[in-house]
């Protein structure tokens, strides 16, 4: 389910409010979102919270402001302001080549106020403490950092493509590091996440009287990827925890195989077109003769 998250909710309170309307059913959100922040959060419901781990590792994109001169201690306006100076008079070419110079592998520092846990307890539960704890930079990806607007002296609009684990925030301040003068995030919308676009989201209140209609399917996110096909007789072995041998499948027209590629996964579908696992490439021998298996990851659906 795409929701579109308001300001002023947690992604937790997105979550129960949706436990209400779907009672009884386990339901999980596919990556946090800040209080003040806006935008898609992916919602899975039953058997597709087991798909979690894939919805989060998607690709995520943002539209946010940056604020220069200003450095707080969350990284955004809605924190406590440590420090304000004069921003740099700059050009629209010298912020683009500033943004070009944080694409690709960055390793980032995750602020103190996030929901990242040490020793079973929340960083920003300890920041509100007053506590600070050392943190580990960790390598994220910047796909794309492109400009979308230049109010001088102190405003960027910025659209950014980028890997999980991202802290926009901490982009925001790395780049006013950069430039000399501090600078923080005034707002964060989430555009997409994966195939989960802001143009098909809907608020809660807006699924409320037809909350069944807006489930998706439950192999949604993984339109437009390569699939494995497999008959009957190979989806029942895979299906109770069997290995394939690629060697063993690879020949029958009945079977859809893309190149194997070791340790990534792929939903797997019956000749009729239903998904019913995913299962992950394996490679069991090296060199020119290089073998795969095939191996059960998630298993939706058994079959007799």
């Amino acid at each position: 389910m795409n929701i579109l998250k308001v300001p002023g909710m947690t992604s937790h309170d997105v979550v129960l409010q949706a436990r209400k309307r779907f009672p009884g059913t386990k339901v999980g959100h596919g990556g946090t979102l800040d209080p003040a922040a806006a935008g898609v959060l992916p919602l899975m419901l039953g058997k597709a919270t087991r798909l979690s781990s894939w919805v989060i590792g998607k690709e995520k994109q943002y539209r946010a402001e940056l604020v220069l001169g200003v450095t707080t201690d969350t990284d955004d306006l809605a924190g406590t302001v440590l420090k304000q100076s004069t921003p740099p008079a700059i050009s629209e070419a010298e912020l683009e080549r500033l943004l070009q110079s944080f694409q690709g592998e960055l390793l980032q520092v995750p602020p103190m106020y996030s929901a990242i846990k040490h020793r079973g307890k929340k960083m920003y539960q300890y920041a509100r403490e007053g506590k600070e704890i050392e943190r580990k930079e960790r390598t994220v990806t910047v796909y794309d950092l492109r400009l979308v607007a230049f109010f001088p002296p102190d405003r960027v609009l910025f659209e950014v493509s980028c890997s999980r684990g991202t802290y926009i925030r901490t982009l925001c301040r790395d780049m006013g590091e950069a430039l000399g003068c501090g600078a923080s995030m005034s707002y964060l919308l989430r555009t997409r996440v994966g195939p989960f676009h802001l143009a098909e989201a809907l608020s809660l209140e807006e699924i409320a009287p037809h909350p069944l209609a807006h489930l998706l399917p439950l192999d949604y996110i993984f339109q437009g990827e390569d699939k494995l096909v497999l008959p009957v007789e190979e989806l029942t072995l895979l299906c109770h925890g069997q290995k394939l041998l690629l060697h063993e499948t690879k020949d029958a027209p009945s079977r859809v195989f893309p190149l194997p590629v070791d340790g990534k996964t792929l939903p797997v579908y019956t000749t009729e077109g239903e998904f019913v696992a995913l299962a992950r490439w394996e490679k069991i021998s090296q060199g020119a003769d290089s073998r795969f298996a095939l191996t059960p990851e998630r298993v939706f659906r058994l079959l007799q």
